[in-house]
């Protein structure tokens, strides 16, 4: 038998943590027939079975790209990187301390319902109960091995009946009937639910509705006034990618690729915009620079710095002004949308919907996760998250577990209650809550 190498991204995506333990086995069982078995992945339980350990950083965007530790994960733990403090520490202590929106973790602080959404005879697929609520005014986890029902449950029951305007969603161009059910009583008016597509959105920038504020001042700028160019000189396309910045080479069956316009230096706009500068950069160059970098320059302009601020404050400070839409991340895109959202002025309280919002992310960018959840909460939002990851959901306030088991088997609440509560029951997620919420300190 010829040995191979084989190479996996993120395996363990969308997996029970219960199903984990088998991956990890099949993983070593390839490893011990003579495979080489290379892995990119976020989760600590197969980081720590690995052999060698490659750790990329030391941050991530444009200030990563580096191996920043190399070696076995008992020599990764022992380094000072992100990675290593995660593999030293893994508890719900390191989730919430330091970081933005930060909230509580105890028992005692737990949110207490501010009224019930209550769901009658939900039918659809393997949904079997008569009844489930889901408490107002707090961070929701619903979990279960799967093929429990929670995607029925939330997405194709709930959020279809209730989403009116689905952000980005798999169904949003097709518009499909609810999930079959009796009734859904006291639901707020407003609700969104949030995934990690990328439809709709261009870049970063122009999502949040920064561009045209920051191009506004440069065609106010002295330099302009002095060169005579108005805003349809400074903001004219390049005539060769048409503003994009990027060219697009149709690959017929394979996905598209594209490459950097050379004419405009990939920024979209025309020569004569390089001649024009605002505190020293000029208009083209802020399509290269980050958030971070866009934030410091303009810091005293509110209407640039005020979507700014949110962004940073939920980690994504590093990505590009410009970057196009096909380089995000899912979690990237999903968190760009909360960002969104957390800069709206509604008094409306609005229900979010999260289908495993974790899926591709670190463990520091799950940190950051859980904080802006539970800032959205505490912006008097409901918040549900459809999850596996045993961090995110011992930190929610309320916790259903559907199951028994997959397909025939699930469909059924067999747990409710805090995260306290769930973790002392006999359920598949109870062991993993019970690990983090007592891990020693």
């Amino acid at each position: 038998m010829t040995a191979l190498t084989i190479l996996i991204d993120e395996p363990s995506r969308g997996l029970h943590p219960s199903e984990l333990d088998a991956l990890r086995e099949v993983l070593l069982e390839l490893r011990n027939e003579g495979h080489t078995v290379i892995v990119v992945e976020h989760d600590l339980l197969l980081i720590r079975a690995a052999d060698h350990v490659i750790d990329f950083g030391p941050t991530a965007g444009a200030l990563g790209g580096e191996i920043v530790a190399e070696g076995r994960p008992e020599e990764i733990a022992k380094a000072n990187t992100i990675t290593g403090r995660w593999l030293r520490d893994s508890s719900i202590r390191l989730m919430h301390k330091q970081r933005p929106f930060q909230s509580h973790i105890t028992q005692s602080k737990r949110r207490k319902a501010q009224g019930w959404i209550k769901i009658a005879g939900a039918r659809a697929n393997n949904l079997r109960e008569g009844e489930i609520r889901l408490p107002l005014g707090t961070l929701i986890g619903v979990c279960g091995v799967s093929g429990s029902g929670k995607s029925t449950l939330l997405i194709d029951t709930l959020g279809r009946a209730l989403v009116r305007k689905i952000h980005s969603s798999s169904f949003a161009r097709e518009p499909l009937e609810p999930g079959e059910h009796d009734s859904i009583e006291n639901a707020p008016k407003r609700a969104l639910l949030i995934d990690q597509s990328r439809r709709g959105i261009r870049s970063p920038a122009v999502y949040l509705g920064l561009t045209e504020p920051v191009k506004k001042l440069y065609i106010d700028c002295d330099d302009a006034k002095t060169l005579g160019l108005d805003e349809q000189a400074l903001t004219r396309h390049c005539s060769a990618c048409k503003g994009h910045g990027r060219i697009r080479i149709e690959m017929g069956f394979l996905p598209d690729e594209y490459i950097e316009c050379e004419v405009c230096r990939s920024t979209g706009y025309r020569p004569e915009a390089w001649e024009v500068h605002y505190r020293g950069v000029a208009l083209p160059e802020i399509n290269m620079m980050t958030l971070d970098e866009v934030w410091h320059l303009f810091k005293d302009v509110k209407r640039i710095t005020g979507p700014l601020n949110v962004a940073r404050q939920v980690g994504l400070g590093y990505l590009v002004w410009d970057q196009p839409a096909y380089s995000l991340s899912g979690g990237e895109a999903q968190r760009l949308k909360i960002v969104k959202e957390l800069c709206k002025k509604t008094n409306s309280p609005t229900l979010f919907i999260l289908d495993e919002p974790t899926v591709g992310l670190h463990m520091e960018d799950v940190a950051r996760l859980v904080g802006v959840l539970n800032h959205l909460v505490d912006s008097g939002n409901t918040v549900i998250v459809i999850e596996h990851h045993p961090h995110v959901l011992a930190s929610c306030d309320w916790l259903i577990e559907l199951g028994p088991g997959g397909g025939p088997d699930g469909g059924r609440v067999i747990a409710k209650g805090s995260p306290e509560e769930v973790s002392k029951m006999n359920t598949p997620t109870a062991p993993y809550l019970r690990s983090v919420l007592e891990a020693p300190a």
